[in-house]
């Protein structure tokens, strides 16, 4: 398919990990995700604190569809809720098939004023893209 005719879209959802959940486990939902969103197109960052996973993905409405449906029946986590679905004309965060920025090691003193920490269950989808966009800046320039 051309390019010009995907229709592209962003998605930010959270859940909540499971306890058993390790770093190492995370580092390997890392190692899955950049192949395969690669090879889908799709592009995004993951934000993880031990206690909560969440996510932005962008891409092919039908790809990221398809990957939610996937990341909401994955194990690891639990109680996979949707904070923003939109049509997008172009990527907010191109930069990666997927990034992880583990939290607190990433500074977020935005959110700590307005949440009193990373609570992604109270992120407003207007929140959820400034946190990400956040992140993003972080990340360039920690590389």
């Amino acid at each position: 398919m051309n390019t010009s005719e995907l229709k592209l879209c962003r998605l930010v959802y959270f859940s909540s990990a499971c306890a058993h959940l390790t770093d190492n486990d995370v580092d390997a939902i890392l190692d899955e995700a950049i192949p395969r969103n690669g090879k889908c197109g799709i592009t995004g960052l993951l934000a993880y604190d031990a206690f909560h996973f969440m996510q932005v993905l962008e891409g092919d409405e039908e790809a990221v569809n398809k990957l939610y449906m996937g990341i909401a029946a994955d194990p690891r986590h639990h109680d996979v809720r949707l904070i923003l679905y939109q049509r997008i004309e172009e990527r907010r965060f191109d930069e990666w098939s997927m990034a992880l920025a583990k939290l607190p090691d990433v500074p977020g003193k935005y959110i700590d004023k307005l949440y009193g920490g990373f609570k992604p269950q109270l992120f407003s989808p207007e929140d959820a893209i400034k946190y990400f966009d956040m992140l993003r800046h972080y990340l360039q320039r920690a590389a």
